[in-house]
This record gives structure tokens, C-alpha cells and sequence, in this order.
């Protein structure tokens, strides 16, 4: 039997080279190609869809900045569709990206849509074109007839310190609550009430966060349903500022005032919805307005662009270190409890943590100055609290020059290591006391 197969094999062979020597020799078609020739086709039930993905510029596709963006999301998940790193919305060919509004939807061609709807799945045509209910829809006519409200929601997790008892500091998350059991994150805060003070914001960073949405409209910060009993926007106003603290402290006109000091910051976020979630008072921390528009600003771009060029993915913690020390040794307070207790402290520093989220072991902590008053001596003795690794780092040749270490009044900088930033500020998470390699 053996003896019979083998023959038969043999045979095969030989009528295989028969009929290839009759051939025309060709080149073994790429993968790519092969695809191209099976797009289209009906195989085994399943159908290929003919036509390129379609590509929208976040920039000049989605709505105009004065209308009222869906939530662009992943199908029946709580996950924004994101950008790729060219700054394309990129969707199949055939495939449907799902749109939320928490109103009803704006009417398109101008029909009305039914007022029940609250999110649509609309499929992937051409360019821009895209197909919903049989009618074929330019993706930026998709709007939502009002504003979504995004939500701030304490979560049962102790965060920060977390010996304390009982804890004062809970995880919040910031994002927009679909009502369907999904809700779709913008950040995550450590926030405690008690003293007014979140200790870090915590969101996400990718290469195509460098092509956020440009012109979305400053939204007013709001209270999001937190901070009774305060009034936060008269906290930070100009004049109750200048009434409150010690004389010649705050200079309006030369930018030494006490701003809204975004944590997360709108322009580390991309589509419109998750921008204006920023404007919320848990996502602040006072910092000084000729540092906020100084030094910090760097900061926040120069990160960005080297997640950017570097085509990594990084969780970012941004947060507040320490209490500013005025005359005396006395910290300084926005306001006090109904104790008559100091809260609102104003930082000594603020702190920008990456990880990359490829490998979990490397990181960079990048920390500011937040005392336009202090001297580079006073800086060295007080303000600097791990051990500086900017000389590592070569993406940090900027911070290593120029008014990041000549002019305390834009803001101070210096770089650690994360590891040894935790140690320092207990708040943190202490996984990072084990990011001990330098993202370089």
C-alpha cells in the first residue's frame, strides 16, 4: 500500500512540473495585492466591500467649531474612535463608527430625525461620505441639536494618601454617561473635598493628541455638582484676589495672579467633547498666570510633540506638590472652611508624569515652579525635590537652557526620575515607585 502511494505521489509531481513548464513564469503577488484581488468578491458566505477606508481631518471634516459635536465612538463600547497619528479619523470601507448626542440630533438634508434617537451608526461610503437609513451623508452634517453635559463622578476608591482614616481623597472620573451603562471617560482625578485640593489628573496621551481640535470654544469652568458652599468663580477672581491676599502679592497687568491652572489640559485632548470636559473646577489648581502662560505652557507642548515623534502611547499624571510659602513661613489659602480653616492651598509645584504605556518601567516626571517670587537660591534650597535627570534625557535639551532655569517668574523646570518623584509625593500611585527607567 506504502509502495503504491509513493508511486502516485511521484506521478502528481511530474504532471505538476509538466503543467508549469507550459506556463509563463509571474511574480509571486504580495499580500497587498492579493487582498485588492479578493476585495469585492463573496467567499464563503462572507462579503469583501470594494473602496478605500474613509479619512476625515479632525481639523476641516467634523463639525464647525460653533456647532455641537456627537461623541464619535467605537460601536457599542465606551471608547472614543480616535485619530490616527496623522490627524485622520479613519474609518473602513463598509464599517460604521457609532454617534452620540444626549439630545436629539440636529436634522440632515432637512429632514428631522426621530427625537428618541440618541446615537447612530452611520457606514463608511466614501471620503467623506457616509450612509445612514439609505441616504448617503456628508459626515460633518451629523450634528447635535444641544450641548452634552459631561459628569463628575466620585468613584468608591480611595486614592492619595491612602493611610488616612478614614480617607479624605477619592478617584473621580470625568466623561459623559451615555444612559445605557456605558460612560465614556475624558480623565480621572484624585480629588480631596475636604481640602479643596486634587492631588493629580490622570488621562492619556498618543501621537495624534498633537492634532487636537483647534478654535473649540473655552467653555466657563464649572462646579459639576462639587463644591458646595463655595463660590468658586468669585474665589478666582482678580479682585477678591488682590482683597484677600497679602499687599503688592497679585499684579494683574503683569500676569502675578492666581489663574485656573488646567491639570489635564485641553489641548492634550483632541475631539471637542473631551476638550470642554476640562472646564471643570476638580481638573484645577491655582497656579500662577505668568508661569500657567509661561514655562508650563512649554512644558505641556514640548511633551506632547515628543509622544508625538516618538509614536508612543503614555498615561500622563499631572499634579500638585507642596503649599507656596508667603512672609513668616505661612502658607497661602484661596479661601477657608466654614472652620475658618486655610483651604485651596496654592502649590509649591506642579508635576507632569509620563508613562509609556508599551513599558511600564519607563517614565519621566517633569516638575515647575510655582512661586514667581522665589530666588534661584531659595529654589535650590526648597523647591527642588528628587534628583534632576534633564543632562539624561536628550528630548529635554530644551528644558536644559534658556528661561526654564534663568527666570523664576515664567516658571522653573527640572526633570526626575519617577521613581524617585514618588517617594517624594505620596500621593501618587505606588506602582510608580517602580518606573525606574528613563524614557529617553
Amino acid at each position: 500500500m506504502y509502495e503504491f502511494q509513493f508511486f502516485g505521489l511521484i506521478l502528481v509531481i511530474v504532471i505538476l512540473r509538466e503543467i508549469r513548464a507550459r506556463e509563463a513564469i509571474s511574480l509571486i503577488p504580495d499580500v497587498g495585492q492579493i487582498i485588492k484581488d479578493l476585495d469585492g468578491l463573496h467567499i464563503d458566505g462572507a462579503t469583501y466591500e470594494r473602496g478605500a477606508p474613509c479619512r476625515l481631518d479632525v481639523q476641516k471634516d467634523l463639525p464647525r467649531p460653533d456647532q455641537v459635536q456627537p461623541l464619535y465612538l467605537r460601536p457599542g463600547t465606551n471608547l472614543y474612535w480616535l485619530p490616527n497619528a496623522d490627524g485622520q479619523l479613519e474609518i473602513p470601507h463598509g464599517a460604521s463608527i457609532e454617534l452620540y448626542c444626549s439630545h436629539p440630533f440636529s436634522p440632515v438634508l432637512g429632514e428631522s430625525l426621530d427625537e428618541e434617537l440618541r446615537s447612530l451608526r452611520v457606514k463608511c461610503v466614501q471620503d467623506t461620505t457616509f450612509e445612514w437609513t439609505g441616504m448617503k451623508i456628508k459626515f460633518r452634517d451629523f450634528v447635535c441639536s444641544h450641548s452634552i453635559p459631561y459628569t463628575v463622578e466620585r468613584l468608591d476608591t480611595p486614592c492619595g494618601d491612602v493611610t488616612s482614616s478614614p480617607p479624605t481623597s477619592y478617584l473621580y472620573r470625568v466623561g459623559y454617561d451615555t444612559g445605557d451603562g456605558r460612560f465614556v471617560a475624558t480623565m480621572e482625578l484624585c480629588h480631596d473635598p475636604v481640602h479643596l485640593r486634587t492631588h493629580y489628573a490622570r488621562h492619556q496621551l498618543t501621537p495624534a493628541n498633537v492634532h487636537f481640535q483647534k478654535n473649540v470654544k473655552r467653555l466657563k469652568f464649572s462646579t459639576a455638582g462639587h463644591f458646595t458652599g463655595f463660590d468658586m468663580t468669585g474665589i478666582y477672581s482678580h479682585k477678591r484676589q488682590e482683597n484677600v491676599m497679602a499687599p503688592g502679592l497679585i499684579d494683574v497687568k503683569s500676569g502675578l495672579f492666581l489663574a485656573r491652572g488646567h491639570l489635564a489640559a485641553k489641548a492634550d485632548l483632541i475631539y471637542a467633547s473631551q476638550q470642554r470636559s476640562s472646564f471643570n473646577y476638580m481638573n484645577v489648581a491655582p497656579q500662577w498666570q505668568s508661569f500657567n502662560g509661561g514655562q508650563w505652557a512649554v512644558l505641556e507642548d514640548s511633551t506632547r510633540r515628543y509622544v508625538s515623534s516618538s509614536g508612543i502611547s503614555a498615561s500622563v499624571y499631572t499634579g500638585i506638590y507642596g503649599e507656596m510659602k508667603v512672609a513668616g513661613s505661612k502658607s497661602l489659602h484661596m479661601t477657608t472652611d466654614a472652620n475658618n480653616n486655610g483651604v485651596m492651598a496654592v502649590p509649591q509645584l506642579f508635576y507632569r508624569v509620563l508613562i509609556d504605556n508599551g513599558n511600564s518601567t519607563r517614565g519621566i516626571a517633569l516638575l515647575g515652579v510655582n512661586n514667581p517670587y522665589a530666588t534661584l537660591a531659595q529654589i535650590h534650597e526648597s523647591y527642588i525635590i528628587c534628583d534632576p535627570v534633564e543632562d539624561q534625557v536628550k528630548w529635554l535639551s530644551w528644558l536644559r537652557k534658556g528661561q526654564a532655569k534663568g527666570n523664576p517668574k515664567k516658571g522653573y523646570l527640572y526633570a526626575c526620575s519617577v521613581a524617585d518623584l514618588a517617594r517624594v509625593v505620596e500621593q501618587l500611585p505606588r506602582p510608580l515607585l517602580y518606573v525606574d527607567e528613563l524614557l529617553t
